[in-house]
């Protein structure tokens, strides 16, 4: 039987709102939370300031030179094959000539990736990943709202198995677990050939896990669910692999995963994800979690795209204070809670 909700967490009665109320409603009560972005691979915005306009924009000047035979092409075949191209000779193909700049520029993926995407664009590059995705499939994530592996808002990719998942799986999923190709060689007795046929790349320094861990060193690893699929175990192998949640194992998961917001191709619309600020209040309250109970601190981690959050707040006590004490959006929110104003837990780091 399950347990009533405590009182002062779930509101009694359904809240109803106007539609043009939305956008205020969630200026109010909810919140991204920065810190899950900056555990995994981040990049400071200074570092893409002179990249930015370049990577996007083509030169205000005609082009004499041409594509070569590429120019026999009919335009949507090349745009065919352009979409099909992996990241790194995309970008290097770019680079060749104006002409060259010009066509991938006029590619709306192309814009939409380097517009929305340029942190994970930065970390295929620098971990040389970016041989093994197309722009087709950079493009196709962008515009996946779910975790592949749960259903729920996915605010990340998991970078050697190419998966969206939430911020949940990316920590605790089978299937999203990354150790050292040192240690995956040792525990499942890989043969050079099986190593061969895994995608690996060396992390990148900087700061991870929730923990702020700094690490300076860079480690070759692997994805431990294309180990087992490479060394023939069975599929239940994977729960019996070495918990990646356990500390020490778990830096990898976050050095292996970048976030990427979700695009929504027909609106046009880009959602990095929220979480409900009325959930961080109840906790410090102590309506929920008084006892320590795991549920308490998952359902104020929780993250959701805008249309999840707002069946949420219909039902959620601590999140309609919030907005009626900001006089329905007028003002910012009397008891709203420092995590929230903070957009997280982690220091400064602009």
């Amino acid at each position: 039987m399950t347990a009533p909700m405590p009182r002062g967490y779930r509101s009694v009665t359904e809240y109803r709102f106007r539609e043009e109320q939305a956008d205020a409603i969630v200026r109010a009560t909810a919140y991204h939370r920065k810190d899950f972005g900056r555990s995994v691979i981040w990049f400071s915005p200074r570092e893409h300031v002179g990249i930015r306009l370049s990577i996007a924009t083509p030169f205000q000047r005609t082009s004499n030179t041409g594509l070569g035979s590429l120019d026999r092409l009919p335009l949507e075949l090349l745009h065919d094959v352009l979409l099909r191209l992996d990241m790194h000779s995309l970008f290097n193909f770019r680079q060749t000539n104006l002409r060259s700049r010009q066509m991938v520029d006029s590619l709306k993926q192309y814009q939409a990736v380097v517009s929305h995407g340029l942190n994970l664009f930065c970390a295929l590059l620098r971990t040389r990943l970016a041989l093994g995705v197309s722009l087709f499939d950079f493009y196709y994530a962008l515009c996946t709202k779910a975790c592949t592996l749960c259903g729920e808002f996915g605010g990340f990719i998991s970078l050697l198995t190419w998966n969206r998942c939430c911020f949940k799986c990316l920590q605790g999923a089978p299937e999203t677990q990354v150790q050292s190709l040192a240690a995956v060689r040792k525990q499942f007795h890989l043969t050079k050939a099986e190593l061969d046929q895994l995608r690996s790349f060396k992390t990148l320094p900087g700061i991870y896990s929730m923990e702020e861990s700094v690490y300076k060193s860079r480690v070759t690893v692997v994805s431990v669910h294309q180990a087992i699929l490479v060394s023939g175990r069975q599929p239940h192998a994977l729960a019996q692999a070495q918990p990646a949640n356990s500390g020490r194992n778990q830096k990898f998961n976050f050095m292996g995963s970048c976030a990427l917001p979700y695009y929504d191709r027909r609106t046009g619309r880009v959602e990095h994800g929220m979480s409900c600020a009325g959930c961080q209040l109840a906790l410090e309250k102590y309506i929920i979690g008084s006892r320590g109970e795991k549920w308490a601190s998952e359902a104020r981690d929780k993250v959701y795209a805008q249309d999840g959050f707002l069946k949420h707040f219909r039902w959620c006590e601590q999140a309609q204070l919030l907005w009626r004490s900001s006089g329905e959006g007028n003002n910012r929110p009397t008891e709203l809670p420092e995590a929230a104003r903070r957009r997280g837990f982690f220091n400064r780091r602009e």
